[in-house]
């Protein structure tokens, strides 16, 4: 093995970082590449929805019962609740009820033809459970509600409270659980869980409040075979699996590690029963996602042992467990886990890698050192492509990948967009920030107030400490990231002197345009991060990167969704303007048809196509195979 690896290093061609040749084009990358959204089940077959980027992004609804049937042609299967969506379809009856995303109305199939069961145009439907949704209706002000939707119309349940989700009714069908959160709360901050009966008459009776509280938020509400309700809370500092049962909440397993996830899009179970009660469920410790077996008698918790890094999505279909899984060698899959063998198949995969594992840079953990004393944590990926190495002393140039969210995390999984960087030859390091989930309550936490310093903090340690360990290139720094992401680019490159340019998808650029015009679900989101518009102006301003144009010297790539409802175009479209007249090199793109998100195949290749372009030009790297035509014009370059 040593003499092989050797002789592969000695064979292989000399040239600078950045500059390899990449078999990982952005055409392999979308053509046959597919995202999987959400999964469900019944005694009967196993569902999920998976985007296209091909056919323009549609969610396709795929039901599996050993073979594939794709169903509803022509639809997308989209929810649009709260912008990001999710719970876009259930199952009640032998019936799949899905929403439609051409005018957000729910439907049924009926002999494999849609039959439309609401016509209530200015509302949207999601996280269903049997015939009870959440409602999220569109007017002067948006209101969101809970309500039951049967041959008679749309019957309110449950409203008064900002935002409602997780309606679970119990095998029996006569109780109803539920989560709902208040401004200026976000899902993760602060959350209550609600019981209460559901009469013959269709209304809630005997409403009492489960668990609640300022200092805690709940998730992923089932209900187990036999009748018994679970949820996770984080009220110990990590979002842990609690069992309410005869007036009483019990802890089925107090340890430091996170088997929940914040609410982003609905649904998107992460634990599932057994028919013998057990519980499969996924867990993260420091970041990296794990397959346990709980047991709710004994409370002992089993580590699986799987090789899966990312697990999302967890269902019961015949005895066995299928969940979304991936690891740093593979990419995210449909897995069937199987508990009386303890081993795993895989269903289906999102992509295919005509690779070996040689070419594929696979993340070390790193911890970086943040403000008080703490610790920050980071995935590497070196760079690597067995036909290349670099001159002897080069140090390669470095991505910083900042998630988006920002109260979310990245994931230690393989990645061709990661490998399209690394088999070129630049490092990367994509940064778990203080204000991650996956990490505990106090680390989320640290960005309350912090928004804009903490995250930008973190980003520029990780990367001091890699260009302190000789793996990048003090010179030639890159930043990169969407949405809040996006936002913690460009204020990197506003407040401080430190990276050689950045890319920013769809990000944000005026703090204070963002408290005017984002959708309902972030309106107060703000106020947790920095602070209440009117006590925190100040600070709004002082973070907002459009007004320090004069501190950005270094190049700006801008990428941004022409239809985003969550991220306004101006938001990159103001900056742009000003970085231009100011003279700093600036790019734009804004891709028509796009929202929050690229989703179709060709803005998805042309995104990732200017962003080469755009580093190799200011870095003065020479590409192997040059661009036949610029995939973006660099004023001021």
């Amino acid at each position: 093995m040593f003499l092989e690896k050797f002789l592969i290093w000695v064979m292989a061609m000399i040239a600078p970082f950045g500059s390899w040749e990449s078999p990982i084009t952005t055409d392999l990358i979308v053509s046959g590449s597919i995202s999987f959204n959400e999964m469900q089940a019944d005694d009967e077959a196993l569902y999920w929805t998976e985007s296209h980027p091909k056919e323009k992004g549609r969610a396709v609804l795929i039901r599996y019962d050993g073979n594939e049937t794709s169903l509803a042609p022509e639809t997308n299967i989209r929810s649009r609740v709260h912008e990001y969506g999710g719970g876009a379809f259930c199952l009640s009856g032998g019936k799949v009820i899905y929403s439609n995303d051409a005018d957000r109305q729910l439907y049924t199939l009926e002999n494999g033809k849609p039959k439309r069961l609401t016509d209530a145009p200015n509302s949207r439907f999601a996280d269903g459970c049997g015939t009870i949704w959440v409602c999220e209706e569109h007017g002067k002000e948006v209101k969101n509600s809970l309500v039951q939707v049967d041959e008679k119309g749309i019957h309110e349940l449950a409203e008064g409270h900002d935002f409602y989700s997780s309606p679970r009714l119990s095998p029996d069908g006569k109780k109803l659980a539920f989560i709902t959160w208040d401004f200026p709360y976000m899902q993760w901050d602060s959350s209550t869980l609600w019981l209460a009966d559901l009469g013959e008459d269709g209304k809630l009776h005997n409403l009492q409040s489960i668990c609640s509280g300022a200092d805690q938020s709940v998730c992923q509400v089932q209900w187990s075979p036999d009748g018994v309700l679970y949820f996770i809370s984080d009220r110990t500092g990590f979002w842990n699996i609690y069992r309410y049962q005869n007036g009483r909440i019990e802890n089925l397993c107090e340890v430091d590690a996170e088997f929940g996830v914040p609410a982003w899009v609905f649904g998107r179970p992460t634990y599932t029963f057994l028919p013998d009660g057990r519980i499969v469920c996924m867990y993260a410790i420091q970041g990296i996602d794990h397959l346990g077996l709980l047991d709710p008698k004994t409370k002992h918790l089993t580590d699986l042992k799987q090789p899966f890094t990312s697990i999302h999505n967890l269902v019961t279909y015949l005895g066995k467990v299928y969940f979304f899984g991936a690891s740093p060698t593979k990419p995210t899959s449909i897995i069937c886990y199987d508990p009386k063998t303890n081993k795993c198949e895989t269903i289906k995969q999102s992509s295919s890698l005509p690779l070996t594992e040689d070419w594929v840079s696979t993340p070390e953990v790193i911890e970086y050192p943040t403000q008080d004393g703490k610790t920050g944590y980071a995935f590497y990926y070196p760079p690597k492509n067995p036909n290349f190495r670099a001159p002897n002393g080069e140090k390669p140039p470095l991505i910083v990948k900042v998630h988006g969210g920002p109260t979310a995390r990245t994931y230690a999984q393989l990645s061709l967009e990661t490998q399209y960087w690394t088999t070129r030859g630049f490092a990367l390091v994509d940064v778990n920030y203080g204000g991650s989930t996956g990490y505990g309550r106090e680390y989320f936490k640290r960005l309350e107030k912090n928004w804009g310093i903490v995250d930008v903090e973190d980003c520029i340690s990780a990367a001091k400490l890699l260009v302190e360990k000789g793996l990048a290139d003090p010179d030639r720094l890159l930043i990169r990231g969407g949405s809040a992401g996006g936002y913690t680019t460009l204020a990197a490159l506003a407040f401080h002197d430190f990276f050689a340019g950045g890319t920013s998808y769809y990000g944000i650029s005026d703090l204070e345009l963002l408290y005017e015009e984002t959708h309902k679900f972030e309106a107060l989101y703000n106020d947790i991060l920095i602070g209440p518009y009117d006590k925190a102006r100040e600070q709004i301003l002082a973070r907002s990167p459009i007004n320090s144009i004069d501190n950005i010297h270094v190049p700006v790539l801008l990428l941004q969704g022409a239809d985003d409802k969550i991220v306004l175009p101006n938001q990159s479209e103001r900056i742009y303007e000003a970085l231009k007249r100011k003279g700093v090199p600036v790019g734009i793109i804004v891709f028509e048809g796009e929202g929050h998100g690229f989703r179709q195949a060709s803005n998805i290749k042309r995104a990732l196509d200017a962003e080469l372009y755009f580093y190799t030009q200011i870095l003065g790297i020479e590409l192997p195979v040059p661009f036949a035509e610029p995939p973006v014009e660099i004023s001021g370059l």
